[in-house]
């Protein structure tokens, strides 16, 4: 795992491509990428964050009984036995409907997970986390990712019908390890470059986001319905009260 910085957004627009591709130019699939409001946030899943407090072999335990449940739910709702039979379908499925799983969110576009780092910010305000983001991104190259008993793997849940995940090139890892977050595992497990984090000025979020609007990467875009809408409306009205230069 490495960490890189940038001293703003122009640098980051710049300079992470620079780090990553080589000659600056953008090659799809080669990485995954997710945006931290806060650069100190660890790459741990919803499962783990709302189960920390257990001690991780029983939290192995519970989240098997979780899913265990979630499975049996499915069945007798009359899901499609074939999204049941599949963990990582049935897990993907759970995200979707606020199940607190193993999977975590990525993105294809390294500008929607900055998206997210500076909305998360700009929402949360600048006394609640810290003066970074991160915009972290997973080397799909390292063999780290092949998954299997007791790893992690990358998922790509079926698209067909959700705009949202298509909008935002979603994908996902889904941790099997006994591992609480991705970069503990990393550590633990791999060789060479996993994962890199690129830590940005979080002051930087109105320039940011107004440029990211200009692009098209928006809270409708990425959420194409009127929660999107009405979110994306508070965006600008927030940046628009921010005091100007």
């Amino acid at each position: 795992m490495r960490t890189i910085s940038c001293t703003g957004w122009p640098e980051f627009k710049r300079d992470f491509f620079l780090e990553l591709f080589g000659d600056g130019h953008f090659r799809r699939e080669r990485y995954l990428f997710r945006g931290a409001g806060d650069a100190d946030w660890r790459l741990a899943t919803a499962f783990d964050r709302r189960f920390a407090a257990v001690p991780l072999p029983e939290r192995l335990k519970l989240w098997d009984s979780l899913l265990a449940q979630w499975r049996a739910g499915c069945l007798e709702a009359g899901v499609a036995r074939e999204v049941v039979d599949d963990d990582r379908a049935l897990a993907a499925l759970g995200q979707h409907h606020g199940l607190p799983t193993r999977l975590l969110d990525w993105s294809l576009s390294p500008y929607v997970a900055a998206f997210f780092a500076f909305r998360s910010h700009l929402l949360r305000g600048p006394d609640t986390i810290g003066s970074q983001v991160a915009v972290w991104a997973l080397h799909l190259d390292n063999p780290v990712w092949r998954g299997g008993d007791g790893g992690v793997e990358v998922v790509t849940a079926p698209g067909g019908g959700n705009t949202r995940l298509q909008n935002q090139g979603g994908r996902f890892t889904l941790c099997r390890a006994a591992t609480s977050s991705l970069e503990e595992y990393v550590e633990r497990v791999a060789e060479g470059v996993a994962l890199t984090r690129c830590l940005l000025p979080a002051a930087c979020a109105a320039e940011a986001l107004a440029d990211l609007d200009a692009m098209g990467v928006t809270d409708h875009q990425l959420f194409p319905d009127l929660d999107g809408l009405a979110d994306m409306a508070t965006m600008r009205a927030a940046l628009a009260a921010r005091p100007g230069p």
